[in-house]
């Protein structure tokens, strides 16, 4: 079965000059997402997979799959260690 990422509910965030800004209200921590990144954030609906998530980010950037693969891994574990993401 294919993981499918779902946002914390509890999670603030707000597009700022096209960087998204989270927040996470019980750690008090602030997150700043690229270009990638906030594509990534306004694509997770808790229904997309992640190979799904990534076949449209490829549509959307100009990068080879391995590196958008790569950097999405490092982008999701960040997001997991720190409660922003989970998987249902």
């Amino acid at each position: 079965m294919e993981r499918v990422p779902q946002k914390n509910p509890d999670i603030i965030w707000k597009d700022v000059k096209g960087e998204t800004i989270l927040l996470n209200p019980v750690s008090g921590k602030y997150f700043g997402l690229n270009k990638v990144g906030c594509a990534f954030w306004e694509k997770i609906d808790g229904a997309r997979s992640l190979p799904d998530i990534a076949e449209l980010l490829l549509k959307d950037f100009n990068v080879e799959k391995e590196r958008l693969l790569k950097d999405l891994e490092s982008l999701i574990l960040t997001l997991q260690e720190n409660n922003l993401i989970n998987f249902g």
